[in-house]
């Protein structure tokens, strides 16, 4: 699960690599999804549209959550983060990135992606 504020090239290449692992894994049975967060939330819902159109993302969701500032309460989401990689197999988090307002790097990405392994069989 990812929440990014920003709907940008790096967020793309990291869209890319996870449909790259569902498509991999289609046995296990992963997916994923983006929420796009935002303070107006016509603004939020017009961008994630262009972003999942303008990226040709067809194996992960691109959503609007209904906490769209900053994301559900509970999961605690920090204002100040860009990006937020949440990784989970069941109800249980294996690893979670976030990214400060330098973004995504490919490091970061790379980081990310290798990590999908926490939550593969």
């Amino acid at each position: 699960m990812v929440f990014a504020r920003k709907t940008n090239d790096a967020l793309a290449s990291l869209v890319k690599q996870i449909e790259n692992v569902i498509k991999e894994n289609m046995d296990q049975k992963v997916a994923s999804f983006v929420n796009i967060l935002g303070e107006d939330e016509q603004a939020t819902r017009k961008a994630a549209r262009r972003f999942a159109e303008e990226h040709d993302v067809s194996d992960v969701a691109i959503v609007v959550p209904r906490d769209h500032e900053n994301g559900p309460p509970s999961f605690k989401i920090s204002p100040d983060a860009e990006v937020t990689v949440m990784l989970y197999r069941n109800t249980t988090v294996k690893a979670n990135h976030s990214t400060g307002p330098d973004g995504l790097t490919d490091k970061r990405i790379a980081a990310i992606v290798a990590d999908t392994a926490k939550i593969l069989e």
